[in-house]
């Protein structure tokens, strides 16, 4: 038989438990693949990633005004590039993650990539 200091000790470990493990669950970033939108890059920034090979940082996910619905937004990278890194398609890897294509523009900070998810 369970006296009730014992349900009550038992029961508080068990909150104390699923808190931790709520909280680990929070902190995994959700997967950036060619479908992820916005909420998901935003939970990226500050992560570091490689374009063909450069190191770079994911500073700013941000939402762009558009009159079609959907989502629109744009990804804004800084970093070190050499001069010969243009406009134009590049792997961008994550740290442990597979490589994707993306369509990059040069920007005086670094790297800027834009995207339009009409509703059809």
């Amino acid at each position: 038989m369970i006296n009730k200091r014992d349900f009550l000790k038992t029961g508080a470990s068990a909150i104390v438990g699923s808190a931790g493990a709520t909280a680990a669950v929070a902190a995994v970033r959700p997967r950036l693949d060619e479908r992820a939108g916005l909420a998901s890059w935003q939970a990226h920034v500050g992560q570091r990633f490689e374009v063909d090979g450069h190191a770079v940082i994911l500073q700013a996910a941000t939402a762009l005004p558009g009159r079609q619905p959907g989502e629109q937004f744009s990804l804004r990278f800084s970093g070190e590039l050499p001069a010969g890194l243009g406009d134009g398609l590049h792997t961008l890897t994550a740290s442990g993650g597979a490589g994707q294509s993306l369509y990059l523009a040069r920007a005086p900070q670094g790297l800027r990539a834009d995207f339009c998810r009409l509703q059809g």
